[in-house]
C-alpha cells in the first residue's frame, strides 16, 4: 500500500468557516476545495493508499489578527487533518512553519525507508513545498507536485517585486521547480513552463465531488426567473465587465444576472445594479450557499477572455463546479480546456459584448427542458470520467504507485 503525505494549506471546512468568519480579508476558497477533494479521492481508495495531510493555515498576518496558531489534528470523512503551529507574525511565520515542515516531512519518510511512498506538495504554498521538497530529497522520497496556476509571488505579502527578497523567492522557485519527480499539471501548455527537464507530468485539469451524485438538479425546483450566476474573481481581465456591458442588452425582463465574489470591479458594480437592477452584487459567501443557488439557476456563466496569456495556463475550477451542478454552462474556448468538453458546454464564438449579448439572447429562448437536458447530460460526463475518486486514482497509476 502506497503512502502519501498531502503536504498544502489545506484546511477542513470548520476550520475553513473560522477563518471565513474572522479573517478581514475572506480567504480564497477555489484552492481549498480543490485540495480537499483530492485528499478525499485518495481516501475512497482504500485499498491502495493510506494519506496523511500536513498542511499550513491559510492566513497572514495582513488579513487575520490571530496571532497564535495551535489547532489540534481532526478527522473528517476519513480524511485527517493536521496542522502546523504558527506564530502569526511577519518573516516568524514563514520561519516557523519551514523548519516545522522540513523535520516532519523528514521523519515521515526517515520512518518509511523501505516503504513505497509519495510526497504529494502544492507549489503555490512555498514556504512548506520548498520544505517538504529538501526533506524528501533528505528521505529518499518521491516527490510530485500539484501546480494549479504558474508561481508568481503573490505569497509575498507586502513585498516589492523588486526587492531581494523577492528576487531570492524566484530564484529558489525556478530551483526546485525543475526537480520535483514529477508533476501534476490543469493544462498541457503549464508543461513547457515549469517542467524543463521533462520530468514525468500528467493533466488533471479538475475535478468534481463524487458527493455530488446525490444532488439532484430538478426542473421544477428552478427560481421562478431566468437567472444567470457568474461565480469567481470579479475583474475586468476576467471578462467580468463584458459580461455586464453584454448582458444589459438582452430584453428579457425575467433575466436577473447574479455576481459573487470579490476584486477590483466590486466598485463599479453599483453603479450598474441603479443602472439595471437585474443585476444582483452577491457577494463573498460560502462555497456551499454559491454551490446551492446553481441548482435553481437557468444558465452559469465563465466569459473569462481566451486571448489573454494566462489562460493557456488555467482550467477553472468554476467550470467543474457548474457543469457537475447540473445547470448548463456557457463558456469561451479556453485554450487549455479539452476537445473532450465541447460537447457538454455552450460556447462563446465571438468574446465581445455583441458577441455575448447575442449568445446569451439565444440561450435564453431555449426550451427550458432542452437546457435542463444538456445541463443533466454535462454532469453525467463530469461524473463518470472527472470524480475525485477517479482523478485520484489515476495519478496512483500514472507514477506508478498501484496496479
Amino acid at each position: 500500500m502506497t503512502k502519501i503525505l498531502y503536504v498544502s494549506s489545506l484546511c477542513s471546512e470548520r476550520l475553513l468557516q473560522y477563518i471565513y468568519d474572522t479573517a478581514e480579508q475572506k480567504p480564497e476558497q477555489a484552492a481549498q476545495k480543490f485540495h480537499r477533494l483530492l485528499a478525499q479521492g485518495f481516501t475512497l481508495n482504500p485499498d491502495n493508499c493510506l494519506i496523511t495531510t500536513l498542511s499550513t493555515i491559510p492566513v497572514t498576518p495582513f488579513n487575520h489578527t490571530r496571532r497564535f496558531w495551535f489547532e489540534p489534528s481532526e478527522k473528517v470523512n476519513h480524511l485527517k487533518f493536521c496542522y502546523i503551529p504558527m506564530l502569526n507574525m511577519r518573516y516568524f511565520k514563514n520561519i516557523g512553519v519551514f523548519v516545522y515542515t522540513f523535520f516532519t516531512v523528514l521523519l515521515w519518510g526517515w520512518f518509511r525507508i523501505g516503504q513505497n511512498k509519495m510526497i504529494l506538495c502544492d507549489v503555490l504554498n512555498f514556504t512548506v513545498a520548498f520544505a517538504s521538497f529538501l526533506a524528501g530529497k533528505l528521505s529518499f522520497t518521491k516527490n510530485i507536485t500539484i501546480v494549479t496556476d504558474l508561481p508568481d509571488g503573490t505569497m509575498l505579502n507586502g513585498v516589492t517585486k523588486k526587492s531581494p527578497l523577492a528576487s531570492l523567492y524566484h530564484k529558489t522557485v525556478n530551483f526546485m521547480l525543475c526537480r520535483f519527480d514529477g508533476y501534476i499539471l490543469l493544462t498541457e501548455q503549464m508543461n513547457e513552463v515549469v517542467n524543463p527537464a521533462n520530468k514525468p507530468y500528467m493533466i488533471l485539469e479538475g475535478l468534481v465531488d463524487i458527493n455530488m451524485q446525490n444532488s439532484e438538479n430538478i426542473l421544477r425546483n428552478k427560481a421562478k426567473e431566468k437567472i444567470l450566476i457568474y461565480a469567481g474573481g470579479l475583474y475586468e481581465q476576467y471578462g467580468v465587465k463584458m459580461l455586464i456591458d453584454g448582458f444589459q442588452k438582452v430584453k428579457e425582463p425575467s433575466a436577473r444576472l447574479h455576481l459573487y465574489g470579490n476584486g477590483e470591479m466590486v466598485k463599479d458594480i453599483e453603479d450598474y445594479t441603479k443602472k439595471d437592477p437585474r443585476i444582483v452584487y452577491k457577494g463573498m459567501v460560502p462555497n456551499k450557499i454559491v454551490v446551492a443557488d446553481q441548482l435553481a439557476a437557468t444558465l452559469l456563466i465563465n466569459p473569462r477572455p481566451s486571448t489573454e496569456e494566462f489562460t493557456k495556463f488555467s482550467f477553472p475550477s468554476k467550470n467543474m463546479e457548474y457543469m457537475v451542478s447540473g445547470t448548463p454552462m456557457v463558456t469561451t474556448k479556453l485554450p487549455g480546456m479539452p476537445s473532450e468538453y465541447l460537447n457538454f458546454v455552450y460556447i462563446f464564438e465571438i468574446e465581445s459584448i455583441d458577441g455575448i449579448h447575442k449568445t446569451l439572447e439565444f440561450l435564453l429562448t431555449k426550451n427550458k427542458v432542452d437546457l435542463h437536458n444538456f445541463g443533466t447530460n454535462s454532469k453525467g460526463f463530469v461524473m463518470e470520467n472527472k470524480n475525485n475518486k477517479i482523478q485520484a486514482k489515476r495519478i496512483l497509476r500514472f507514477f506508478g504507485l498501484m496496479n
